[in-house]
């Protein structure tokens, strides 16, 4: 049998996580384009690490005609656990329309 406490234990952990996720997203959403100098254009991963949280956005360098020539920069920015930007660091470069690393 399912004992109560232990159910509510969990789902207090999982409500916890949710939270900083969202916290974090909330950061970088409203943050990126300052921080890296350009548009921001979606994050693609949030993860928790050892020291806090790592999440990957996705910034347009350079507008292009048509739109899938664009030059879309994916970074990895660092936060500790209260969601405090520590870092960043480009980790890619591509094209809008490549999807070959994709398929």
């Amino acid at each position: 049998m399912t004992d109560p406490d232990e159910v509510e234990k969990e789902v207090d952990v999982e409500q916890e996580e949710i939270a900083g996720i969202l916290a974090v997203r909330e950061t970088v959403q409203s943050t990126a384009g300052q921080l890296i100098g350009h548009e921001f254009d979606g994050v693609s991963e949030i993860s928790p690490t050892d020291d806090g949280w790592r999440a990957v956005v996705e910034v347009v360098e350079r507008r292009a005609v048509p739109d899938t020539q664009d030059i879309i920069g994916r970074y990895e920015i660092e936060l500790d656990p209260g969601a405090t930007v520590h870092g960043y660091r480009r980790v890619d470069r591509y094209r809008r329309g490549d999807t070959a690393q994709f398929e």
